[in-house]
């Protein structure tokens, strides 16, 4: 931490030409991670759409049984994300053969159809539940491409401040699905459809950005490599650092992604392939159960229920009606400052570790306590107001850990030629485990008290936490062809030798940039003009 200032690797950055921190890159980060808000600005609106009076009405909420009615609640909540699951299975073929850039435009543009199917319902319920599939659907593969795309266009030395755009995005997504709400609630008349149509109509918004500027975001020079279109990625790259094609640093960075993938075009891509891999590639299978234990303690954390279910918590906890609404967009904000401050001034300063470690901490004090309170129901306005205050406190650690390293990490650590089925893999469980969650949150509630989800939620992230503690590197500053270095010792103690593994990596890239001249044979992969420099 020490060396670091101003939120970025400063060591990293000593070698990065200042050229390469340009507004292109920018723009292209941040539009590509909009993808993290079609699932954001969903998860966010539902549960406040849900308790409208005119939305009740329409239908026809009176007819059902309290028990009917929990149920039918829990599948148009959690059904967005049984399409997430589906749509995350699905990304890795498509990423594959159409690339990351037609498979981003193409999930925007399912999203907005299942938008404009959930709008155009009046009455019909299982309108609203097909059409939340299918935004769910296409969610699922904005996820799976959107953080893979960015991981793969970022220079390694702001890899987590661009990859914390992701998170930011779907923190964005659900702050302003919220305040939508909130500003429906006060200003629509409560017999008026479009009390609930305007927060459906302004979820559109990331699905629109998709299609409308993705068009003008460069393909990943990775994918043009592993596709033979070596000269096309070396352009790309060129154009996305701002400098010229024979640069030294691009030279350098093209050659060493062109070098892994020649090292890998022998391998078996196929899902056989990858089962193999997994079972002979000892370093591979530590990160994958790795980044699947991340996405099982994401969800675990208790943020992503939380959001689904706020407005029933907070009438849970004794707020209600406007207070609730205005709570959650509260809530809703406090998670995405802390999720723009992580990118901004975290990532790189402090690390990928060090903010899962001390946000989950956080969250864990916090779940702790929300579940004390409601487990002894004295109702106590002192102790409730500390609960509304440590959900606020867990908002801020969720933004500062849980939402942004699931997402990085992910990204981060697998090889190029597996990267898309793996990422599909482990956000697949994110997803099936997120829809198991929230679609009997309420029956957990209604079982075995409504502590008992908090409960759920903080013995099972204290535990995976204290794992990662010893099993968790460090991986700022690390270029994604040299991450299986940081595993190289055993499952458990990778976390506690960061230092070691680092000065070990960064050994390893200096001895890469010393033999950048020497010849290597030359395949599709690798253009002509670069043989002699590799």
């Amino acid at each position: 931490m020490g060396g670091e200032a101003g939120g970025l690797n400063k060591a990293a950055m000593a070698s990065t030409p200042k050229e390469v921190l340009n507004w292109y890159l920018y723009f292209c980060s941040w539009i590509i991670c909009t993808s993290g808000g079609m699932h954001g600005w969903n998860a966010a609106n539902i549960s406040g759409i849900m308790s409208m009076k005119d939305f009740k009405n329409s239908f026809h909420w009176s007819s059902y049984t309290s028990a009917e009615l929990t149920n039918l609640t829990g599948w148009v909540t959690s059904i967005i994300v049984l399409g997430g699951v589906i749509g995350s299975l699905v990304s890795a073929p498509l990423n594959d053969v159409l690339g990351r850039k037609k498979t981003l435009i193409g999930s925007g543009a399912l999203y907005l159809v299942g938008c404009i199917i959930q709008i155009s319902t009046s009455s019909n319920i299982n309108q609203v539940i097909g059409a939340r599939a299918l935004e769910g659907f296409a969610g699922g593969i904005g996820t799976v491409t959107g953080t893979m795309y960015v991981s793969e266009i970022s220079p390694k030395a702001v890899r987590g401040l661009m990859g914390g755009f992701f998170s930011a995005n779907t923190l964005l997504g659900i702050a302003l699905g919220y305040w939508t709400n909130y500003g429906c609630l006060i200003n629509v008349s409560p017999n008026s459809h479009w009390q609930w149509r305007i927060p459906l109509i302004t979820q559109m918004i990331p699905g629109i950005f998709l299609v409308v500027f993705i068009p003008f975001v460069i393909e990943s020079p990775r994918w043009l490599c592993m596709h033979g279109k070596g000269d096309k990625a070396h352009q790309q790259l060129a154009k996305l650092r701002r400098l010229p094609m024979d640069h030294d640093f691009v030279m350098q960075e093209y050659t060493d992604i062109a070098a892994s993938i020649e090292a890998d075009k022998d391998k078996n891509v196929s899902w056989f392939g990858l089962c193999r891999d997994l079972k002979n590639d000892t370093t591979l299978r530590r990160r994958f159960i790795l980044v699947l234990l991340v996405q099982i303690g994401f969800n675990f954390s208790g943020g992503n229920s939380i959001t689904y279910y706020e407005t029933s918590i907070l009438t849970t906890i004794g707020i209600t009606g406007n207070s609730a609404y205005l709570f959650s967009s509260i809530y809703g904000m406090m998670k995405l400052g802390a999720g723009l401050f992580y990118p901004l001034v975290c990532a790189e300063r402090f690390g990928r570790r060090k903010m899962l470690l001390f946000g989950g901490i956080v969250d864990v004090i916090c779940t702790a306590y929300v579940a004390a309170y409601l487990g002894a129901a004295n109702g106590q306005k002192p102790a409730g107001k500390a609960a509304v205050a440590a959900l606020c406190i867990f908002a801020v650690g969720y933004g500062l850990s849980w939402s942004p390293v699931a997402f990085g990490l992910n990204g981060e650590l697998f090889p190029n030629h597996l990267r898309a089925k793996i990422m599909s893999i482990c956000l697949t469980l994110q997803y099936l485990v997120n829809f198991l969650l929230v679609r009997y949150f309420g029956n957990i509630a209604a079982g075995i008290g409504s502590d008992g989800p908090f409960i759920l939620f903080s013995v099972v992230s204290a535990a995976l936490l204290l794992y990662f503690f010893f099993a968790l590197p460090e991986t700022k500053g690390i270029a994604l062809e040299h991450m299986d270095e940081l595993f190289a010792g055993h499952s458990i103690t990778n976390g506690l030798r960061s230092r070691k593994v680092h000065r070990e990596a960064n050994s390893l890239e200096l001895q890469a940039q010393e033999s950048f001249k020497e010849p290597i044979k030359v395949s599709p992969a690798v253009p002509e003009h670069i043989e002699g420099r590799v």
